[in-house]
């Protein structure tokens, strides 16, 4: 079991060496929140708990930390038989909690860390065999950047671009410094480490003009260079004379820049131990923008969720107000009419009905039915906005 478990932790980190092993496939083991609480409605706990190799309780700790509800006793026993059930639904927090981490534990109940190290991970490497990890003594169909440095390398033209003993390639294609004799030793090499990042699934892209490998949706430059040896000359003067050494050194800098160099052993030997690097630096870094794009798209709908509730209240208000202004205009309305009544009703006391006044009657009442909300007749030069502007007028006053 604690080699089932570390060749899980394994494979998590560095995906499945190879796609089509059904047997190499395993659980998912990060959850989001939502992601546990879909999980443990849709089977038995007990179930699950075996899947994952940890007891009940653990999992239902797991679940009380995160505030995720479970199903009550007798909730299969009555989907079993056809009964209605009731699924309580995933209530909010107020802080998030971020990935759920559920981890293997090996027979003597111990748990087993998913991330392992890169020795670890190493083994697990040199068990598959169909991984190319030599270098091999004889430029064997290379890659089409291989070749371009190849053409770039030995071509007559750039001898004369020869300093210190040393000659490089272009910006633009696989970067490598060495010096001309160590030119097929330096091409296998590369040829080598392209052909393992194809192998991986991984691609080669340019990026800024410069070759870069792509790992996990993360860019990365290396190169191959030839370490100098200083000698210092006094004759006539001091003087610093630089020479090739023979020392391989390749560099990587997907995290952070890191070294592989000849020493105990060439870097012939340390593709896998590269590579493992790589790898690891990559998913590092392509896990932290995955949650800092995760905690922006939270920050973006509780900015959203503001905004829409900024907005519902000011529509709420407007429609208080507008009611607050109909209402007021009902209320103006019937006032201007008991006036208009009075006047009429006077001038037929007075007899002072004449024309003028006929005309003037005739008017207001026009004039209280475009201000009357129940009413709005259309006017000639009044609209909605000077209704709207009176009943503010009179309220300032």
């Amino acid at each position: 079991m604690l080699k089932t478990a570390f060749f899980q932790g394994a494979v998590f980190l560095l995906l499945k060496f190879d796609s089509t092993d059904k047997s190499k496939t395993m659980e998912k083991l990060i959850f989001t929140r939502e992601e546990l609480y879909n999980l443990v409605w849709s089977e038995p706990m007990s179930r699950l708990a075996k899947k994952y190799n940890i007891s009940d309780n653990g999992l239902r700790k797991i679940c009380k930390k995160h505030s995720i509800p479970l199903p009550q006793l007798g909730y299969w026993q009555k989907i079993q038989y056809g009964y209605k059930v009731i699924k309580i639904k995933l209530p909010p927090i107020t802080k998030d909690q971020g990935i759920i981490n559920l981890r293997y534990r090996d027979e003597d109940g111990n748990y087993v860390e998913i991330e392992k190290s890169p020795k670890s991970i190493l083994k697990e490497y040199l068990n598959n065999q169909k991984l190319p990890l030599k270098v091999s003594e004889r430029l064997t169909n290379p890659d089409t950047l291989v070749v371009q440095a190849q053409n770039s390398l030995q071509s007559k033209k750039n001898e004369r671009f020869i300093y210190n003993g040393f000659i490089e390639t272009k910006s633009s294609e696989l970067k490598i410094k060495v010096a001309p004799s160590n030119i097929p030793r330096a091409l296998r090499f590369m040829d080598a480490f392209i052909k393992l990042l194809y192998a991986r699934g991984h691609k080669i892209e340019y990026k800024h003009s410069r070759v870069n490998g792509l790992i996990y949706g993360v860019h990365f430059e290396f190169g191959l260079r030839e370490k100098s040896t200083v000698t210092i000359i006094s004759d006539p003067y001091p003087n610093r004379v630089y020479s090739p050494s023979g020392i391989f050194v390749f560099s990587s800098n997907p995290y952070s820049t890191k070294d592989w160099s000849d020493g105990k052993g060439l870097i012939e030997e340390k593709l896998l131990d590269i590579l493992i690097y790589i790898e690891l630096s990559c998913k590092r870094l392509s896990d932290i923008w995955a949650e800092n794009d995760r905690k922006r798209q939270i920050e973006l709908e509780a900015e959203q969720k503001r905004k829409e509730l900024l907005a519902r209240k000011q529509a709420e208000l407007n429609a208080v107000a507008d009611l607050l202004n109909q209402a007021i205009r009902l209320q103006q309305a019937k006032f201007m009419r008991d006036y208009v009544a009075f006047v009429s009703q006077n001038g037929k006391n007075n007899l002072n009905l004449n024309a003028d006044l006929n005309d003037w009657i005739s008017w207001a009442k026009h004039k209280i039915d475009w201000y009357d909300p129940l009413i709005q007749v259309e006017d000639d030069l009044l609209d909605d906005d000077d209704r709207k502007a009176l009943v503010e007028r009179l309220i300032k006053k």
